[in-house]
C-alpha cells in the first residue's frame, strides 16, 4: 500500500497470524445462538490460549513461564521455524491496497500461524 498509509518508521506487525477470516470461523454462543466469528478479536484468543498451556506446561516443569513473548518470537520462535508460514494472500479484505503476505516474517502474517506441538517442544528444550 501507499507509504501514506501506514507508519514505515515503526515497529512491524503483527508478529503472528491466527484464523481471522469468517468462512472458516470460530463457533462461539451468543444470546442463545451460535454464530461464526473472525477477526482479530477471535485470532488474538487463539494465540493467548496457545501461549498460557505453554506457560502451564513449563510451570509444571518447574520452569519459568514465558513472560514477554517478542524477543522469544524475533529471536528464537521465528528463525527456528515453529510457526506455519503463509506465503499467499493479502490482508487488505478484498477492498483497496494491503500487505501481500511472502516467505518469512511480512507485515500481512508476521511469522505465520502457530504450529503448537513445534512451540511446545521449543520451549520444553
Amino acid at each position: 500500500p501507499d507509504s501514506s498509509m501506514y507508519n514505515a518508521t515503526g515497529r512491524g506487525y503483527p508478529d503472528v497470524a491466527a484464523l481471522a477470516g469468517t468462512a472458516n470461523g470460530y463457533c462461539v454462543a451468543a444470546s442463545g445462538h451460535f454464530m461464526k466469528v473472525g477477526g482479530t478479536s477471535a485470532a488474538c484468543p487463539v494465540f493467548a490460549g496457545m501461549v498460557a498451556q505453554l506457560n502451564d506446561n513449563l510451570l509444571t516443569a518447574g520452569k519459568a513461564p514465558m513472560g514477554f513473548l517478542n524477543p522469544w518470537i524475533y529471536s528464537v520462535a521465528g528463525p527456528a521455524g515453529v510457526f506455519y508460514d503463509v506465503t499467499t494472500g493479502t490482508n487488505n479484505a478484498g477492498v483497496g491496497s494491503g500487505f501481500t503476505a511472502t516467505d518469512g516474517w511480512d507485515p500481512a502474517t508476521g511469522y505465520g500461524t502457530p504450529n503448537f506441538p513445534a512451540m511446545l517442544e521449543l520451549v520444553m528444550a
